[in-house]
C-alpha cells in the first residue's frame, strides 16, 4: 500500500509542497546547478546515470555529489534501492531518514521524495522489465511519472487496461 494521501485526488500537503519546490527548480533550470524540465529525468555530468539490463529486469545506477538536492519522480512499482557509497538525508511523507552505505529500502510505489546528499553517494534502483525492453523511452514511462498528475492518469490508464476482457 502505497503511503501517499490523497483526499479526493487532492495531493497530500508535503506532496503538494514537494511539486511547488520541483516546479521552481524547473522555472530556474536556467541557472548554474539547477537540473530539470519537468518532462524528462536528469541524467548529465552531474547526476550521472548507468543503465543495465538483465532477464526481465532493470538497474539504474545514479550518482549524486555531496551537497545536491534531488526531488524524486514517482515510481510505478515497488522496488528495492541500494545506497552503495554515501550518506543522503530522504524525506517523504510524514518521516526524514539518514541512510548511510551500504545500506537498502524497499521504495513503495507512489512515493515522491526529497533527498539531500551529505556525502558523494552511488544509488542503485532495481525494477522488473517483464518485456525485457532495452528502449530507455518505453523503460522510463512504464516506471516513472515525474509529477502527480502523470502518475494519477498512468496508474488509470493501467487500471482500465486491466479491467478489460483479454
Amino acid at each position: 500500500m502505497s503511503k501517499i494521501k490523497s483526499n479526493n485526488n487532492k495531493l497530500s500537503n508535503f506532496v503538494s509542497h514537494l511539486e511547488d519546490m520541483q516546479n521552481v527548480f524547473i522555472e530556474n533550470n536556467h541557472l548554474e546547478h539547477v537540473y530539470g524540465d519537468g518532462k524528462t529525468l536528469v541524467n548529465n555530468d552531474m547526476f550521472r546515470i548507468e543503465n543495465e539490463f538483465s532477464d526481465q529486469l532493470y538497474m539504474r545506477k545514479m550518482y549524486m555529489p555531496k551537497e545536491c538536492v534531488v526531488i524524486s519522480a514517482m515510481h510505478h512499482t515497488e522496488h528495492f534501492w541500494f545506497l552503495l557509497k554515501g550518506r543522503i538525508l530522504v524525506t517523504t511523507e510524514g518521516e526524514q531518514i539518514e541512510h548511510i552505505a551500504p545500506c537498502y529500502e524497499k521504495s513503495l510505489k507512489g512515493a515522491k521524495r526529497l533527498i539531500l546528499s551529505l556525502e558523494d553517494s552511488l544509488f542503485i534502483n532495481v525494477h522488473k522489465n517483464p518485456t525485457n525492453t532495452k528502449d530507455m523511452e518505453e523503460v522510463e514511462e512504464a516506471l516513472y511519472s515525474i509529477t502527480m498528475d502523470e502518475y494519477i492518469k498512468k496508474e488509470k490508464l493501467w487500471q482500465e487496461s486491466q479491467q478489460q476482457p483479454q
